[in-house]
């Protein structure tokens, strides 16, 4: 189902402001989490002793875990960057052979008014 263009963005919005408030609440979960957890730890692996805080562990696990997660995001952010930009040519492609053609059209043919934004036959 094809929405109109201005009910796209205000959807577009509401996502981007719900996503940013997941963002928000996760990372105050982990800050308190942290400030909670402030005991000093001990880590060994075969021959290897490391000593810190758990506030430093949870958030530099949490800094590598974002920054794994961005690295595999790329590509498809990648991707889409690539076929927005070639969608946009193809519009501005459409919309020239769409101008000259109606600049050919009979003067009965013609609008007299530009449809609305958002509606169908907008450009």
């Amino acid at each position: 189902m094809a929405y109109p263009v201005v009910l796209q963005q205000t959807r577009g919005r509401k996502f981007m402001y719900f996503t940013l408030i997941i963002a928000f609440l996760l990372v105050l979960g982990i800050i308190i989490t942290s400030l909670q957890n402030s005991m000093p730890l001990e880590l060994k692996f075969i021959t290897w002793n490391l000593q810190m805080s758990y506030t430093a562990l949870i958030l530099y696990s949490s800094l590598i875990g974002g920054a794994i997660l961005a690295i595999l995001a790329l590509p498809k952010l990648v991707r889409k960057s690539l076929d927005v930009r070639s969608l946009n040519r193809e519009i501005f492609k459409l919309k020239k052979r769409f101008w000259s053609w109606k600049k050919d059209m009979p003067v009965v043919l013609k609008w007299n008014k530009p449809p609305l934004r958002g509606m169908p036959g907008h450009l």
